[in-house]
């Protein structure tokens, strides 16, 4: 595909095949996300969320599992299945890291097959997918709406009223480039709107690379949130909840 019909194909999604979710005004809602799953996010990302009485979601390649990713010791099997006992969900991020954007649906198809069956495998029980890079098209998304409950990409921002479960917005939580003000007046528009603001990072350390949290910006966001009175869900939870 050229560069020209990839954003084409791209603008497209963001207008068609959407799956409308209504979020009916009450309580805004905060949900934590970590791509790739680096070993930090299992352990302190998810005992700062459990701190906070929250879930987080964790999207998960079965490739990087033992492996290290940028200097970061990715999950074990042992961090997946004890994020998944204590009420976390599991997510799908293809097998390999892929660039949805930059493959045929058939390939896709067998890259996340391969990681559905790691799930299986591992005795995993899996909830939504999350676009690597957040790089999505038309067919990709398309393809990802027959196969997952809902898909994750990036872009930042709210939902306000409706949300499209094929295509969820995300924040980025980078201890690099979020600005503590921004991130507060995120928070605070989403609890006095009764939106939902689902933010993602990788690892959470004391020294992140450019896509990780520091365990002191994340329990600050999980501070505003709860300070705000919105309720700090996983992905999948709040689907449920918006759908209640």
């Amino acid at each position: 595909m050229t560069p020209l019909r990839t954003r084409l194909s791209r603008l497209a999604a963001r207008h068609v095949a959407c799956n409308w979710l209504p979020l009916n005004r009450g309580p805004g809602v905060v949900s934590l996300c970590f791509d790739d799953v680096p070993a930090s996010a299992c352990q302190a990302g998810a005992a700062l969320l459990e701190a906070y009485a929250g879930r987080a979601s964790f999207y998960v390649c079965g490739s990087l599992t033992d492996q290290p990713e940028q200097g970061q010791l990715c999950h074990s099997l042992a961090d997946l299945h004890s994020l998944a006992q204590r009420g976390h969900e599991i997510g799908c991020h293809t097998f390999s890291h892929t660039n949805c954007a930059q493959h045929e649906v058939a390939a896709l198809a067998r890259d996340w097959q391969a990681n559905q069956d790691f799930f299986q495998q591992h005795g995993l029980r899996t909830g939504g997918f999350a676009f690597p890079f957040g790089a999505y098209d038309l067919g990709s998304k398309l393809a990802a709406a027959r196969r997952f409950s809902y898909s994750r990409i990036t872009g930042g921002g709210r939902h306000v009223g409706r949300a499209d479960l094929a295509a969820l917005r995300a924040q980025p939580l980078y201890a690099a480039s979020t600005d503590t003000a921004v991130l507060a007046q995120l928070i605070a528009d989403t609890a006095r709107d009764g939106g939902w603001l689902i933010l993602y990072s990788h690892e959470v350390s004391n020294t992140p690379g450019p896509w990780g949290t520091t365990p002191e910006q994340l329990e600050l966001a999980l501070h505003l949130a709860q300070q705000s009175c919105c309720k700090i869900l996983s992905v999948q939870q709040a689907i449920d909840f918006f759908r209640a």
